[in-house]
């Protein structure tokens, strides 16, 4: 795209994203609406392209020129009805305080500045492109003091100096020190998903499609590869830093504009959020996102007296659904139950629908199971269900046993401490809850209640997903995680729930002794603290981490794999690792029916043989079953060092396979399987 149309395209997104934040988000002045503004626009537009590809249409310049002129239209329509005047509230550019607070503000922005920029300078040195299990250990000993240091700067510019900008500025230096740790350490990629959802984005922009259409995700792909067409930046790049960079900027920003009505003490509500959910561009992760999104500005407009327009949360939440219905349809359902809260006047009629909010989040509830009874039914997934053991007592033994739990004997501070605040967060976020629901009884308000109600139906819905829904498709370890994912929005769902008790504990420490105050103050920093570590992957005394980031061996072993096997047709047996770099340098270059070439870890045949092969007594008979699944004669082996038991089985399959590599100095081993012809005597070489 040329620089002139590059530079109107900005104007264009600037002014209407200026419109959308000025007269939808109202009580604020427009500088902080309009960040939530160029979202709300962005979000119209990812809705149209959703609609503009389930139609059949490929996205490409011209649906790109459709989405945004449609964009426009409804901006303006949007925004005709609403006759206010664009507000410029001003009275909030200039927040009563007096040149001593003024000062200790300033001296505690900078400190939360030298604080971001010191962890955000030792994760960049500390960036590497081996496989690792955790970050923490590459980063400095200190690292986790200065992300302490900052929490102190924000709770004390909140207890001390009362101003919400600055609560907002230190919200983004705080969330931009932790989410950006992950992107700047592992220079490779993250996780095993985002690989897949990269090559996914790359098809997708290259050819304007995928085969077979995904019922989910496309929300999020479409903006990432429009901005790849806009920008001509890597569209790798762009996954990589797209939710860490928004969470950081809109989450504080979207407190702000919601919170109008609250002070500064509601921002402390970021200190329990599980941040880990943004530390990763997926799909799952921006629907989280934006349902939260939608929740805060839902909260905000379910308040007496509030300004806000409900087309802020309803389209923030039906973003979300577009980006992953699992997550984003009971999101959905919550934000429709707090907008019910709210008197609707049509004419001279007051339309009060308060009755139904209850009905919603029992909807919120229900939906992920019922979306997933329907699926196995129309045989899009092989869950084995069991309604029966619903009558057992054990499930809801566990269930209530999840907000008590144990630690045992571990006497190893940290690890033990932070393992007990992510166990006993969902035990503080419902207490929070209760407060704020006795301080809403004052004012009439129920959005706490229709919140905790939902958090609680939705952990229910968790505990009968577990108990009644056996994920056979899935590898044994992650056959929970769907049931987990409905734990996570609980908590999401108690974030706003809480923002009023801050206030209510901020005015009691106030009359309370500076004891336990203080006792107070450091209790909450090492909760901040500890959920920033629980953010990234562990491996220490509690948690054992068991995945392997993608590293440049592995790469080095699948180019190496592809350059022997010529155009031959292939079939490889391989860990995570080395899947998601096969992903990432060959994208989806063949399927044998639906079998992928390389091992997909999340479950299937190819992936038990793999684990058959080295865990077990390696054999070419099951090289064999391996080049069955793929429908080829030639497999190849590809085996890691930090796997079980690697100088074992390295030497057996070295007796077996026709002829083998070494890569890296003994980093990772390849072995190449010729099945139509007999095991001879193995040739080495290295690379």
């Amino acid at each position: 795209m040329s620089y002139p149309v590059l530079f109107a395209v900005v104007v264009l997104v600037l002014l209407h994203g200026h419109l959308l934040g000025s007269r939808l988000i109202r009580g604020v002045h427009w500088i902080f609406s309009l960040v939530p503004g160029i979202a709300l626009f962005f979000g119209l537009q990812s809705l149209i392209q959703t609609v503009w590809y389930y139609a059949d249409g490929k996205l490409g310049k011209t649906s790109d020129l459709v989405s945004l002129a449609i964009a426009i239209a409804l901006t303006h329509l949007l925004t005709w009805q609403d006759r206010h005047p664009i507000e410029h509230d001003e009275t909030v550019m200039q927040e009563k305080t007096s040149k001593r607070r003024l000062i200790l503000g300033i001296g505690l922005a900078f400190l939360a500045l030298i604080s971001t920029s010191w962890i955000i300078n030792a994760a960049f040195k500390a960036g590497t492109v081996e496989s690792i299990r955790t970050p923490w250990p590459l980063l400095p000993s200190s690292t986790l003091w200065m992300v302490a240091f900052g929490w102190t700067a924000l709770i004390a510019s909140i207890w001390f100096v009362r101003s919400r900008i600055l609560a907002t500025l230190h919200s983004m230096l705080l969330l931009a020190s932790t989410l950006s740790i992950a992107a700047l350490i592992y220079r490779i990629g993250y996780g095993f998903d985002g690989f897949l959802h990269i090559a996914s984005e790359k098809i997708l922009l290259t050819t304007g499609t995928l085969s077979p259409k995904p019922l989910y995700y496309i929300g999020e792909y479409v903006l990432t590869t429009w901005l790849a067409r806009l920008s001509h930046l890597p569209i790798a790049d762009i996954d990589r830093w797209f939710l860490p960079v928004v969470a950081t900027v809109l989450l504080p920003l979207t407190f702000y504009c919601s919170t109008a009505r609250h002070k500064s003490a509601s921002f402390l509500t970021l200190a329990l959020i599980p941040l880990g959910a943004f530390i990763a561009t997926t799909p799952q992760g921006v629907a989280y996102l934006f349902g939260l999104i939608a929740l805060l500005f839902a909260s905000s407009f379910s308040q007496p007296g509030t300004r806000n327009s409900a087309l802020v949360p309803l389209i923030f939440a039906l973003w979300s659904v577009a980006a992953h219905p699992l997550a984003g349809i009971p999101l959905l359902c919550i934000t429709i139950a707090l907008i019910l809260l709210h008197s609707f006047e049509i004419g001279n009629w007051k339309l009060k629908l308060s009755s139904l909010s209850p009905v919603f989040a029992l909807l919120a509830a229900i939906s992920v199971p019922v979306m997933f009874v329907v699926i196995s039914l129309k045989g899009g997934t092989t869950i084995a269900w069991d309604p029966h053991s619903l009558l057992a007592t054990k499930p809801w033994i566990d269930l209530l046993g999840n907000f008590a739990p144990y630690i045992g004997n571990h006497f190893v501070l940290w690890p033990a401490w932070s393992t007990l605040v992510e166990a006993m967060l969902p035990l503080l976020l419902i207490a929070l809850a209760i407060v704020a629901i006795v301080r809403e009884r004052r004012e009439k308000g129920h959005t706490a209640f229709i919140l905790l109600l939902s958090a609680v139906g939705l952990w229910i819905a968790a505990t009968v997903l577990k108990t009644t829904g056996d994920f056979t498709f899935l590898i044994d370890y992650e056959r929970g995680n769907y049931a987990n994912r409905l734990d996570t929005l609980a908590v999401l769902c108690l974030l706003p729930a809480i923002l009023p008790a801050f206030e209510v504990i901020r005015s009691k420490l106030s009359l309370s002794p500076k004891l336990l105050t203080g006792a107070t103050v450091i209790a909450l920093l090492a909760t901040a603290t500890a959920l920033t570590y629980d953010a990234l992957p562990r491996n220490d005394a509690l948690v054992a981490g068991h995945g392997w980031s993608t590293s440049r061996a592995d790469l080095d072993a699948v180019q190496l794999i592809d350059r022997d096997a010529g155009e031959r047709p292939y079939t490889v047996l391989a860990d995570q690792s080395v899947s998601a770099a096969a992903v990432a340098s060959l994208g989806f270059k063949r399927y044998a029916g639906d079998v992928f070439f390389y091992p997909i870890p999340t479950g299937g045949p190819l992936y038990d043989t793999y684990l058959k092969m080295t865990y077990n007594e390696p054999s070419r008979d099951t090289a064999r079953d391996a080049a069955s699944l793929g429908k080829t004669d030639l497999v190849y082996v590809v085996l890691n060092e930090y796997w079980w038991k690697a100088s074992t089985v390295s030497e057996n399959l070295r007796a077996i396979a026709n002829k083998d590599w070494t890569i890296a100095n003994g980093k990772v081993w390849v072995y190449k399987f010729e099945l139509n012809t007999a095991s001879s005597a193995s040739t080495t070489g290295s690379n």
